[in-house]
C-alpha cells in the first residue's frame, strides 16, 4: 500500500485495509512469520512534513527462545510518525533546548512524495518484537541434559549445577555426612 503525498489536500487522506507484509528475518536463520496484517489511519499535512497517525494490527508466529516451539503473538499498535522528504535537522542555536520541535526519531524519510506503508509497518513490527520471545512466562524450556521439552514431559534427568567456587565447601559437607 502506497500513499501519494505530493498533492495532499489540507484535510489529508484516510486509509484502512489489509497489508501484505513479508516474513521478517532476525539474526541467524530465525524468521518471524506474519500471517495477517492490517493498517488504518490518516495522513495530514503538518508543520514539519506529513503527520501520519496509524494503527497496525498483525498476527505473528515467533519461536520461543526457551523451548523452541512456535507460538502466536498479536500486535495492536498505534503509532505516529512525521513523513518527510529530508532528514530533520534542528537549528544549531536551538539544538539541545527543550521544546525545539518533534523528536528526530519521529521522522520517517520518504522519497518523491510517496509513502510506502508496507515499509513503515515492517519497521513498526520490528520495533514491537520482544528481545527474547517466550511462549509463556512459566515456560520451562529444554532439559540441558537430554534436550526434552519440559513443557510436554518430565525427562527424569537430574540437573544439579553447582558453582565450581563452592566445590571445597561441598567436599566438607560430604565428609561431614559420611562420618
Amino acid at each position: 500500500m502506497r500513499l501519494d503525498l505530493r498533492d495532499l489536500a489540507p484535510e489529508g487522506v484516510r486509509f484502512d485495509g489489509p497489508l501484505a507484509l513479508p516474513d521478517l528475518s532476525l539474526h541467524g536463520d530465525e524468521r518471524v512469520v506474519i500471517h495477517e496484517a492490517s493498517i488504518s489511519g490518516s495522513a495530514v499535512p503538518g508543520p514539519f512534513g506529513v503527520d501520519l497517525r496509524a494503527r497496525l494490527r498483525a498476527r505473528l508466529e515467533l519461536t520461543c527462545v526457551r523451548c523452541l516451539d512456535p507460538y502466536e503473538m498479536h500486535i495492536d499498535l498505534p503509532f505516529e510518525l512525521i513523513l518527510s522528504g529530508a532528514p530533520h535537522e534542528p537549528d544549531a542555536q536551538k539544538r539541545g533546548s527543550v521544546g525545539d520541535g518533534p523528536d528526530p526519531a519521529a521522522f520517517y524519510p520518504i522519497t518523491d512524495g510517496i509513502a510506502d506503508l508496507v515499509a513503515v509497518a515492517r519497521e513498526q513490527v520490528y520495533l514491537a518484537l520482544p528481545l527474547k520471545p517466550v511462549c509463556s512466562a512459566d515456560c520451562r524450556g529444554l532439559c540441558p541434559t537430554c534436550g526434552a521439552n519440559r513443557n510436554r514431559l518430565e525427562c527424569g534427568c537430574r540437573n544439579e549445577t553447582a558453582d565450581p567456587r563452592l566445590a571445597p565447601l561441598l567436599d566438607i559437607r560430604k565428609r561431614l555426612r559420611d562420618r
